[in-house]
């Protein structure tokens, strides 16, 4: 059996549905668990259905059908991960990990004891010193050059968009992806 007719055969199966965004026939993958049996068709326009036989309302769409079809319909949401804590779990795993340490202050935002430091080198002779707290994402960074005046200490916690201060911080981190990679010889990882 071709692609092209294992696409028309899912769609058959889903009801012969074609794309409500362009007329396409969009291919269907299906997952049956603990969690309700669960359908999910991508287009080639790129957009993005779902369908649950088992669903009370089955003609109801979710606001998010990539989600709920791998996470399951007939099980609560999990909320996403705050994107500093994303970015904290992302640069600890190999093949360079960010070296961060536990900062014993409280957090300047929240007062919580979950801020966690890191030095890092985001340019030639630039040593930048960030600390994070992993309950509320604020943030400061500070940038110090040999030789030269330090640049101003940056505070903020705003995510999307960055601040400065939430910006310098992940020029840190990968710039510290990039220098480790550079001496081991696999060029960057950013």
């Amino acid at each position: 059996m071709s692609e092209n007719d294992e696409g028309l055969a899912a769609t058959e199966a889903s009801g012969g549905e074609r794309c409500a965004a362009c007329g396409g026939l969009p291919a269907w993958e299906s997952i049956s668990d603990d969690w309700g049996e669960r359908w999910l068709a991508v287009c080639g326009c790129g957009r993005i259905d779902a369908f649950f036989p088992d669903r009370r309302h089955p003609d109801q769409l979710p606001a998010d059908p990539l989600t709920v079809f791998l996470q399951g319909h007939l099980r609560p949401r999990r909320p996403a991960s705050p994107p500093w804590v994303r970015l904290f779990l992302q640069s600890v795993q190999a093949p360079s990990p960010a070296l961060w340490r536990h900062s014993p202050e409280p957090c300047n935002g929240c007062g919580s004891r979950t801020v966690f430091g890191v030095l890092a080198w985001p340019r030639p002779s630039t040593a930048g010193l960030c600390v994070l707290c992993l309950q509320c994402g604020y943030t400061e960074t500070n940038y110090a050059s040999a030789g030269r005046q330090s640049e101003p200490n940056l505070c903020g916690s705003t995510w999307a968009p960055p601040c400065p201060a939430v910006r310098r911080l992940r020029a840190c981190v990968y710039a510290h992806r990039d220098v480790v990679n550079e001496d081991l010889g696999g060029g960057s990882a950013g």
